[in-house]
């Protein structure tokens, strides 16, 4: 995902009666700057601006044609439920909607990615914020990220707050029974701890230090790693040793 990414009219995540923000037509006409040129399974990433506002567009249009309508398709409507879900908890993209079967949007935010940002000595107090987005994630749109390891997943705004992005990886905890559920969270929890101890071991506590480490043995069992499973950690380790675009 780049450095500056924060988060047809079907609009399914609008609310109900308003227009989409801007069509797939009117898109088309102007994509704006790529962000992100996707490769084979992933979206391309779109910095648009429409009607003095700047968006995120996530689009599968420029995939393959079976790679669009089986695997785009699926992302899309699989991340536009979790975008639903957390809607209004701050911390997470906003103003969410599906521009059609192929792409959706979100608004904006300056930043860059934890991947390239430097934190200093405001590393503690940052890793706290996104620990508590995180939970509030969990609470409240009831559902687990799974891909908080990534640091290119989560943004430092310009003013120095977290926004977790990129919630296609995300599942709904609805139907786990409670166990289940708290190790799910445990787990995600774990990504966030494990970039605080990389940035800032010294403000990593004892307690946060051993739940990471639990995190990371119950990770080895975890049956869901990203949609792709372990082979997208892969890819994303190659990813991470050529650079960004």
């Amino acid at each position: 995902m780049s450095d500056l990414v924060s988060p047809m009219s079907l609009n399914l995540g609008a609310p109900a009666g308003e227009p989409a923000p801007f069509t797939r037509e009117q898109f088309a006409r102007d994509p704006g700057q790529v962000l992100s040129r996707g490769r084979w399974a992933n979206a391309v990433l779109y910095l648009h601006r429409r009607d003095g506002a700047c968006w995120v567009v996530k689009d599968f249009r420029s995939s393959g044609f079976a790679v669009r309508n089986t695997i785009g398709r699926f992302l899309i409507r699989r991340e536009m439920r979790a975008l639903r879900s957390v809607a209004g908890i701050e911390g997470v993209p906003a103003g969410a909607f599906r521009l059609d079967a192929h792409a959706l949007a979100y608004r904006f935010v300056p930043g860059v990615t934890l991947k390239r940002a430097g934190l200093g000595e405001h590393a503690a107090d940052f890793f706290v914020q996104l620990e508590r987005v995180l939970m509030q994630v969990h609470a409240l749109g009831r559902i687990v990220h799974l891909d908080v390891r990534n640091a290119r997943n989560v943004l430092v705004t310009e003013r120095g707050e977290p926004l977790l992005l990129d919630f296609q990886s995300a599942i709904s905890t609805r139907w786990m029974p409670g166990r289940l559920r708290r190790l799910a969270e445990r787990v995600d929890l774990g990504g966030v701890y494990k970039h605080w101890q990389r940035s800032a071991p010294e403000s990593l506590d004892e307690a946060r230090a051993g739940l990471l480490s639990r995190a990371n043995r119950w990770r080895a069992l975890w049956p869901v790693h990203g949609y792709f499973g372990r082979g997208k950690r892969a890819r994303e380790a190659r990813t991470a040793e050529r650079g960004p675009e």
